[in-house]
């Protein structure tokens, strides 16, 4: 019997009595052969797609169901047939059909998969619920998840093998959350949920924390080594699903006030890996190209997956694999400061009046910065699951993945001008606007080039075991044992300095604020012109470790009431080593230990009047003065290990109260955590280095609770309370004293910071429409009794904490300098609206139908009062952007999809206050565009084209409000085409 005939019969068995002998009739021609004597009864030969099944109970029982498959138009069951009651129609369904399981609740009914073999309807756990209100059947993963959480939560499923592009990582989670990234050499790297930055954020890896390390070029802070979790070095097409939580309950663990990413990696039993056979394989292949500068690479994605007949095992691996090179150009100044330029009479009295007043702000450094950078990234998953009546679940997961970077930067700067005194300069001539000196004509300035040479690599590894065993029909235990090892390497950092002495030098910020037009007193690509000045290495490294085990017992009997008890141990473990070697005081010509810098700097720029290339010093430099490795000096103060160790209780109650008018459902919990934690390092008060341990500890009780209200089927109402806390970042706990003499700055850590708590409410109202149509708008508050923030006071060397005698050959006698630490400061109040639309434009006239737009928006405000020298400013908190846009202009059809697609975010705050005077650092507002489309050419192969960063969209930091530039670059425009097969 098809689908027609069945739906035929259906539709008949409904018709009104007087019509009921002509219905009968029909029904007999369209269902030969029946057995007429049985109302209800299943012919052992019909079957229907689950869409089809689901539309059938909304529609004749009036009643709404759920099923845990995105993908049910393929998934056929039996098919009913005659006059059923739903429980009837159910138990056919479900029943001549293995390892398809109902639940018939108030609410509605449920439709579930499982491997194990059937016992009762209410002891199975379920997953990734599909919702269907009356007649629309929503199947977008991201909608169902969200509809059938109690918490807020938002989770995209990603196409196994999924390389760079619309459809990766990153980009998954911007689509369906208005979440902020920051970027790093045109990839996404540190994430920002709810306008507060990544160190309030929690990332987890099948449900474990990671905590995964890189690097960037100083500007953008070097080495990571916060809490803020490196999205850029994971490995693309090894995750199938992303999650935003932006409302913990009492069994998360503690540590996102902002929200929590939950990462995974495919299963071979779960829902997203067991639609079509059991044995199924895929293969993905990619090539890039940068439209602008032409950098490129290649990336391929493979995958394979076996399942036994029974369902009861499978196995998974999967493998990853990038090369990509990138050219970034821009320009930087490394901050702005108010100088001491002496006697400097050839100029005008007024000019002479404004300079001598201290108020003029200039860049220290005019900087042109080129950076090439070359990517490989290796990763691997697998995963095998065990399903078993006597021994329970057993889930295995593990995940490797290296990424290595060499780098090689190349600046010209004006050196010469960093200094707070630079009375032995000559002003010739200048000008200047609210934000400074935008125009500085001089002589007697020292020009530097450097050439820095950065080999960087950094590990992960992640085992996960999970393991659930059902005691009886009402009792399960659940219990997870992990471990998580994360390395960052950088064995190779030499920088080759040289130095042209004297010169005439003139920059120009005028016609463009963020890339000055600078003029050299001599030709800057003739080796001739030029000194060895320094040569400089460095190695550093980090480790991460991450060791979990965890308990939980569930009690659910069927009713409306289900309970959670669990105890869970975490221990964290940092380590920080470094070592340098400093070769100042080089002299003599270049000779042959120089080379030009690759391409052409003006070549894009878009401003005329900048140079093409310039000398810096070649690695044979290095090789020359005999240093290598063995020369490098580990301090004992820069050497640092943070131990934390937290213990973790929880009781949580989920709960259904179906009869009242408008139905509710919800949780209420409650955690108790108490965390250890110790900082050990050196410190020097003599001429030797002396072993310190500091401890510190505290508790937290953090209760939550989460209530949603269905007014209608297809109308949530939801409100939710949570209690978090932010553990300070790793830096600032452990940093020893670090002076940068040019600078007059000297910067340490705390190790007595107390963690961050916050209060969290959030109120919001769901529509979900037919045929994908979504809103949402919600408001949310939270209160944070204090934030981390930078102290800063004018000392001199003697008042610090304590001294390194290393200090004596770069401190400047009798000078203060600005000694900046981390405090806990005052806390803050966040005030939030977040709106997302999903809207298909169906009332348009064919082939705009197919069109429709996704959008999501998200206002943030607050304000934290900085301490500076004597005052305080008032400004927002760090990585706090206003106004977050994600939005989406798309064509779809059942083969074909492409759009249009725009990431924007307002500016926001790094630093407050800045260093050398400014009150701030921060980036600018950018918007990312990007185009993507996508065409299935049969079954099995799928290809894609994706354009990244269209208009070339540059970062651009800024220091102080007055928006003086601090660094400012452009990446170019990737282009990426892939090809994706999958194989039964």
């Amino acid at each position: 019997m098809n689908r027609v005939s069945t739906e035929a019969a259906l539709r008949l068995s409904i018709l009104p009595a007087r019509s009921s002998l002509t219905a009968l009739c029909l029904l007999l021609v369209v269902s030969f052969p029946v057995r007429a004597a049985d109302p209800c009864f299943y012919d052992g030969v019909s079957q229907s797609p689950l869409d089809y099944i689901i539309r059938q109970i909304s529609s004749r029982y009036d009643t709404p169901a759920i099923t845990d498959t995105s993908d049910a138009g393929h998934v056929m069951l039996a098919q009913p047939l005659g006059e059923c009651s739903i429980t009837e129609f159910l138990n056919i369904a479900t029943g001549e059909t293995p390892h398809w399981h109902y639940r018939l609740t108030r609410s509605g009914v449920v439709i579930y998969f499982t491997a194990e073999e059937k016992t009762s309807s209410v002891d199975k756990p379920l997953t990734e619920e599909i919702i269907v209100t009356g007649n629309s059947y929503i199947h977008d993963p991201s909608l169902a998840s969200r509809y059938s959480s109690n918490t807020l939560i938002e989770q995209a499923d990603i196409p196994a093998g999924m390389l760079s592009g619309h459809g990766d990582l990153t980009a998954a989670m911007t689509r369906l959350s208005t979440v902020a990234f920051t970027q790093e050499a045109g990839m996404d790297r540190n994430i920002s949920i709810r306008g507060l930055s990544s160190d309030y954020s929690r990332v987890l890896v099948n449900g474990m924390p990671l905590l995964a390390t890189s690097t960037s070029i100083d500007a953008r802070g070097s080495v990571n080594n916060s809490r803020s979790f490196d999205f850029n070095v994971l490995p693309q097409g090894l995750f199938t699903q992303a999650s935003v939580i932006k409302s913990g309950d009492a069994r998360s663990s503690a540590g996102a006030i902002a929200g929590t990413v939950d990462l995974r990696t495919p299963m071979p039993l779960d829902s997203n890996a067991r639609q079509g056979s059991n044995n199924q394989q895929w293969l993905s292949l990619q090539a890039e190209d940068n439209a602008r500068n032409g950098a490129g690479g290649a990336a391929i994605a493979a995958g394979v997956k076996r399942v036994s007949d029974d369902h009861s095992r499978g196995w998974l691996l999967g493998i990853s694999y990038r090369n990509r090179s990138t050219e970034e150009k821009g320009f930087s100044t490394v901050r702005w400061q108010a100088a001491d330029w002496g006697e400097q009479n050839q100029l005008s009295a007024d000019k002479q009046a404004l300079l001598a007043s201290g108020q003029v702000f200039s860049p220290r450094h005019n900087r042109y910065d080129i950076l090439h950078r070359d990517q490989e990234t290796l990763g691997v998953s697998a995963a095998y699951q065990w399903r078993d009546d006597y021994w329970g679940n057993i889930d295995v997961a593990v995940l490797g993945a290296q990424t290595r970077q060499e780098m090689h930067e190349y600046h010209i700067s004006s050196s010469g001008l960093k200094y707070s005194d630079l009375s032995d300069v000559q002003v010739n001539d200048f000008a200047v606007n609210s934000a400074g000196m935008i125009y500085g004509d001089f002589s007697g300035v020292d020009v530097r080039s450097e050439h820095n040479h950065e080999v960087d690599e950094t590990r992960i590894g992640q085992l996960k075991i999970n393991w659930e065993k059902y005691l009886n029909t009402q009792w399960r235990v659940r219990s997870s044992l992990g471990y998580q090892n994360s390395e960052f390497k950088s064995p190779v950092h030499d920088k080759a300095s040289l130095m042209a002495y004297d010169r005439d030098f003139r920059f120009d910020l005028r016609r463009n604020n963020r890339i000055s037009v600078n003029r050299y007193g001599f030709d800057i690509s003739d080796p001739g012109q030029w000194q060895m000045y320094s040569i400089n290495l460095e190695e550093d490294e980090v480790t991460n470790q991450y060791r979990v085990a965890s308990s939980e017992f569930i009690f659910d009997d069927g009713g409306d009431l289900k309970h959670y008890l669990g105890a869970q141990f975490q221990g964290f473990f940092n380590d920080r080593e470094e070592a340098e070697y400093s070769g100042d005081g080089l002299s003599g010509p270049v000779g042959d230990y120089y080379q030009l810098t690759p391409g052409n700097y003006a070549s894009g720029m878009g401003l005329a009047g900048l140079p093409h290339r310039w000398v810096v010093g070649s690695r044979d430099m290095i090789r020359a003065q005999g240093v290598d490795d063995d020369d490098l000096i580990a301090d004992p103060l820069q050497q640092r290990k943070l131990n934390e160790y937290t213990w973790s209780l929880w009781w949580q109650t989920q709960f259904e109260i179906w009869q009242l008018r408008w139905p509710l459902r919800g949780d209420i919990g409650l955690r108790y955590s108490a965390t250890r934690q110790q900082v050990r390092g050196s410190w020097m008060i003599t001429d030797d280095a002396e072993s310190v341990r500091t401890t510190n500890g505290y508790q937290d009780w953090l209760p939550s609770a989460h209530l949603v209200m269905t007014p209608y089927e297809n109308l949530l109402l939801r409100f939710g309370y949570s209690r978090d806390i932010a553990r300070p970042s790793i830096d600032d706990l452990t940093s020893p004293l670090k002076m940068r003499s040019s600078a007059q700055l000297v910067e340490g850590g705390n190790t007595n910071l107390d963690p961050s708590h916050a209060h969290a409410f959030d109120l919001s109202a769901e529509w979900y429409g037919r045929q994908g149509n979504f809103f949402s708008a919600g408001i949310f508050y939270k209160r944070i009794d204090s934030i981390v923030v930078k102290e800063s006071q004018n000392v001199s060397l003697s008042e610090l904490p304590y001294y390194n005698p290393l200090w004596d050959e770069d401190s400047q006698n009798g000078e203060e300098y600005t000694y900046v630490r981390p405090v806990n400061g005052p806390g803050t109040d966040i005030t939030g609206l977040e709106l997302t639309l999903n809207a298909p434009f169906l009332f348009l006239p064919a082939p705009l139908d197919r069109t429709g737009i996704s959008l999501g928006y998200a206002f943030s405000r607050a304000s934290v009062r900085y301490p500076d020298e004597e005052n305080s400013i008032t400004l927002p908190p760090p990585g706090l952007s206003r106004h977050v846009v994600n939005s989406e202009l798309w064509y779809k059809t059942n083969h074909f999809r492409a759009g249009i697609t725009t990431r924007s975010r307002s500016r926001y705050y790094t630093r407050v206050p800045a260093a050398n005077g400014n009150d701030s650092e921060g980036v600018n507002a950018s918007v990312i565009w990007g185009a993507y489309a996508s065409w299935d050419i049969n079954k099995q192969l799928t290809a894609t084209l994706d354009g990244r960063n269209l208009t070339n969209e540059a970062f651009d930091l800024f220091v102080d409000s007055t928006d003086r530039v601090y660094s400012y670059s452009t990446t170019g425009t990737e282009v990426m085409l892939s090809f994706n097969w999958k194989f039964d």
